[in-house]
């Protein structure tokens, strides 16, 4: 009787398979050349104070942790502005802003975006969140944002500081004027527009001024040292300056509690009837604080300098990415301590280059367990948000390895991309940006654009970072989420007391 043969096994994985695999999922976790890696960390930071600002246990003591964790209120989500702005910049071509037909196709695809936003929270809304939702808002941004987009950085540092100036003193008293004319608070769609602008949790005359500050960032050339270096000191520097001006101000009005008793008796967001026009209207005084979202001059000025300085920090810990062949190789120390830097910060990157999903899964986990009569919003300890923040670095960094690009982002990638193919005349004219940015050294870092595509990518991977299905571009303007208000349709209120703001 013959002897059967041994069944074959399955063949076995060569080692140079098993490298590849390897590097394939070191170069999604790095992002490869064509990222801004120092802005993914910003934007990590930001979807992080998010969630410590919606479920962390917080104090006014900076001498313990709950106090240093209370920075977050308000500044994550004015970070996250401001590197929505940068990424816009970098979708629209760096420091060589796109012309002609490829600035157009980015605008429709921005726009696309846009409406994407909307449709998104607006399912995240249905599950009646505790927090509050920035989605919408961002939604607006990007649209008021479309006709900068080719603005010098010179100028958008005007319009952000005059935004900054300007506009806290409109949203202030605007909604007053608005309540003592007789006219009611949004309530619904058909107030959208003066919602976005003027009475929401977030007003555009106020935040675009975080938009313009990133756009203008963006327009530079991020790996200049004294852009990083000037972003660390000139942006701390302007925070702590408009934090002592405001103290000293505060306390020359009576400090806060005198503040908070004057507009008690004044402002129509308090009393239980609208004042007429010749009562008493909210000191000006009231423009002097520096609160997490008390829109003033100077909580934009200061927590605006805060954001700043660490996209600063970000970019000079993250770099600007984009290392060629011979840097690649180099043994240097200072080459290896980058890369060392670099693998540390992954995952945070990883965070940021996803924030889109990641934040959306927050406020789904929150919903979760609010359901199961656990509110994570008011939990004494802050065993929910260890838990959060290290499940969504380790989820981040596996999906990035392995994928690169989050679920959310691609998806608005590939409906942005569809929508608006790019034409040969828009590839011309990015192939020509990045060849004249590639020229001029003193610009290397200028055209993000073109970077992600390979010579055989074809005209969409230039066009739109986020067209490459295994990366994570950081210029998709749409990996930056936040919160959305709903007010009571019976008031002025701008700030419900039962959401919780970034």
């Amino acid at each position: 009787m013959p002897t059967p043969e041994p069944s074959a096994g399955p063949p076995p994985v060569s080692r140079g398979a098993v490298r590849g695999t390897f590097d394939r999922m070191g170069r999604n976790l790095l992002g490869g050349p064509g990222r801004v890696p120092g802005a993914d960390i910003a934007r990590g930071i930001a979807v992080l104070g998010m969630f410590t600002a919606h479920v962390g246990t917080t104090s006014d003591d900076i001498g313990t942790l709950e106090g240093w964790l209370g920075l977050a209120h308000g500044r994550s989500s004015i970070l996250f502005a401001t590197v929505a702005g940068l990424s816009l910049a970098l979708f629209t071509g760096g420091g060589t802003p796109l012309t002609g037909d490829a600035m157009r196709t980015a605008r429709s695809r921005i726009l696309v975006r846009a409406v994407l936003l909307l449709a998104l929270v607006a399912v995240l809304d249905l599950l009646g969140p505790t927090v509050m939702l920035i989605l919408g808002f961002y939604a607006a941004y990007f649209v008021l944002a479309l006709p900068f987009l080719r603005l010098p950085p010179a100028r958008l540092a005007v319009a952000a500081v005059i935004v900054a100036v300007v506009g806290p003193f409109l949203v202030y008293y605007g909604t007053e004027a608005l309540a003592r004319a007789g006219l009611r608070a949004p309530h619904d769609g058909s107030g959208a527009i003066t919602d976005f602008l003027l009475t929401g949790q977030y007003p555009a005359l106020v935040w675009m001024a975080y938009v313009f500050a990133g756009l203008a960032v963006g327009r530079c050339d991020l790996r200049s040292p004294t852009l990083r270096l000037g972003l660390v000191f000139g942006g701390f520097g302007l925070a702590a300056v408009s934090a002592i001006v405001s103290s000293s101000l505060v306390a020359s009005a009576g400090g806060i509690e005198a503040i908070d008793r004057l507009l008690a008796m004044t402002s129509s967001e308090y009393l239980g009837e609208v004042p007429a026009w010749s009562d008493p209207w909210p000191p000006l005084a009231g423009l002097f604080l520096d609160g997490p979202h008390n829109d003033t001059m100077f909580e934009a000025l200061g927590s605006g300098g805060f954001a700043l300085g660490v996209v600063g920090l970000c970019l000079l810990v993250g770099g600007r990415g984009g290392a060629g062949a011979g840097a690649a190789t180099s043994r240097s120390a200072r080459q290896i301590a980058r890369r060392v830097v670099r693998a540390v910060t992954a995952p945070l990157a990883a965070v940021g280059a996803m924030a889109l999903t990641v934040y959306s899964v927050q406020v789904v986990i929150i919903w979760w367990w609010s359901r199961a009569d656990v509110d994570l919003l008011a939990y004494p300890i802050n065993g929910p948000l260890s838990v959060m923040v290290l499940s969504a670095l380790a989820a981040a960094t596996l999906w990035r390895a392995l994928f690169g690009g989050g679920p959310l982002e691609r998806v608005f990638a590939r409906i942005a991309r569809t929508a608006f193919p790019t034409s040969e005349r828009a590839w011309n004219a990015v192939s020509d940006t990045v060849s004249n940015a590639v020229s001029d050294t003193a610009s290397g870092a200028s055209s993000n654009a073109a970077s992600n595509a390979g010579p055989d990518a074809g005209p969409d991977a230039a066009s739109d970072p986020a067209s490459e299905p295994t990366s994570d571009p950081v210029s998709d303007p749409v990996s930056d989420p936040v919160s959305d208000p709903v007010s009571d349709p019976t008031s002025t209120l701008r700030t419900p007391p039962d959401r919780r703001s970034s």
